[in-house]
């Protein structure tokens, strides 16, 4: 035990590094996807609801990893997460039929949950509330990463070896990556809260009491919601979309979509962690200003990186949606580590985190492919984009229960 760091800058570093491997698992399904809908035989709506089953188990699993995340050790549920998420992208590609396929990806749901949960508590833990937004902006910028390493890995292998070969390389590497996390030290639950641990029951009316009192981690949570519901399922059908209406080779549009996001998004997370962390100081509910402006502003790209029939117009607007849409991420889950006690944080993003995909991500992608089947995929992907304006309108509407929730905590620009 003696061995085990407990510098917040490795544990920073390693729980980033396995955020990218999620979500190289996670999307690794989507880049593949045409070649599995062509080897399998299958409908739009049967290929949506792979990455539905994915994200249904995920949400469920979600509120139950939370309750044990505030009750035990998270870094062992952390581990076991990496394991079982990677065993189980290997099985995707052993699977021998569309049933099989679509359990094991569901079983994926599971183990990312339990990753997923527990490592922004984590994390609280090791910063004060002054540098969160930063440093989840940092960890965070993993999404984009892995996200595109799991259209490259997908675009590239697939096309080459079939898409079961591209969920072998996306799967091995964590069965072998998860053991590192036994060498992170725990760190001390509400270490970097002014005011400790509080004494939170576990019961679950006790606790959604305490949650839905602050009302920052409602509004919060239902844009969240708006925001899941249409990045999930844009990210699943976009390299098919580009593949269907502009007519790329799965590998340029896998490939090409995914340096796009990794750029954007990598930029736009770190951006909007520091950006949110210093205007903090200055505007009160800068996290939600900031957040929700981006959401709005992004539907003047969305529109021509759908429509638009030149690549000189449609890969650049594509950018800059993805770059506002990024910059959110860090300043909204500071705003909801900021507002909750330190014994009512795991819980609080379990919560948030099994409704948002719940109600977001496990539905768009199924009702995308349903929409497609009839209307064909313009349509559902322009609508589903148009949708991220409603999630930063509730944010902007909503600003100054933030300002209440973090004062209520101390946890304001002049505490800082």
């Amino acid at each position: 035990m003696s061995a085990r760091t407990t510098s917040p800058r490795a544990i920073l570093g390693v729980l980033t590094g396995l955020n990218a491997l999620n979500y190289l698992d996670r999307y690794v399904g989507a880049a593949t996807l045409p070649l599995m809908l062509a080897s399998l035989s299958l409908s739009d709506a049967a290929g949506g609801l792979l990455q539905s089953a994915f994200i249904l188990t995920y949400a469920i699993v979600c509120p139950f990893i939370g309750w044990a995340g505030d009750r035990g050790p998270r870094m062992r549920l952390a581990a076991a997460g990496v394991f079982l998420w990677s065993l189980a992208t290997v099985a995707s590609g052993l699977a021998p039929t569309y049933a099989v396929l679509l359990v094991a990806r569901a079983v994926v749901g599971v183990g990312e949950a339990s990753y997923a949960v527990v490592t922004p508590s984590l994390l609280s833990d090791c910063y004060p509330a002054e540098q969160r937004a930063r440093v989840l902006g940092i960890f965070y910028a993993a999404i984009p990463v892995g996200s595109a390493l799991g259209y490259v890995v997908g675009g590239v292998v697939g096309e080459h070896f079939g898409w079961r070969a591209a969920f072998f390389v996306a799967g091995a590497p964590g069965m072998a990556l998860a053991f590192v996390l036994l060498l992170l030290a725990e760190p001390r639950r509400g270490a970097r809260d002014a005011g400790g641990v509080s004494a939170t029951p576990l019961a679950l009316g006790a606790s959604l009491r305490a949650l839905v009192a602050r009302r920052s981690w409602v509004s919060n949570t239902i844009a969240q919601v708006i925001y899941t519901f249409a990045m999930g399922g844009l990210a699943t059908w976009m390299p098919t979309y580009f593949v269907r209406e502009r007519g790329i080779p799965l590998a340029t549009a896998a490939s090409t979509f995914g340096l796009i996001l990794v750029a954007a998004g990598f930029l736009g997370t770190l951006l909007g962690g520091r950006l949110s962390d210093a205007l903090t100081r200055r505007l009160p509910g800068a996290h939600f200003v900031l957040s929700g402006v981006s959401l709005v502003v992004s539907i003047a790209f969305t529109l021509p990186a759908v429509l638009a029939s030149s690549p000189a117009i449609y890969w650049p607007a594509t950018f800059v949606t993805l770059l506002l849409l990024f910059i959110n991420i860090g300043p909204l889950n500071a705003a909801m580590a900021n507002v909750l006690p330190a014994d009512l944080r795991a819980r609080g993003f379990a919560v948030t985190t099994g409704v948002m995909h719940l109600f977001g991500d496990a539905a768009s992608p199924w009702l995308i492919g349903v929409a497609s089947d009839a209307v064909g995929l313009t349509v559902p992907v322009l609508v589903t984009g148009s949708l991220l304006v409603v999630a930063g309108i509730v944010l902007l509407v909503d600003r100054a229960s933030l300002v209440r929730d973090m004062r209520a905590v101390g946890a304001t620009p002049a505490a800082f």
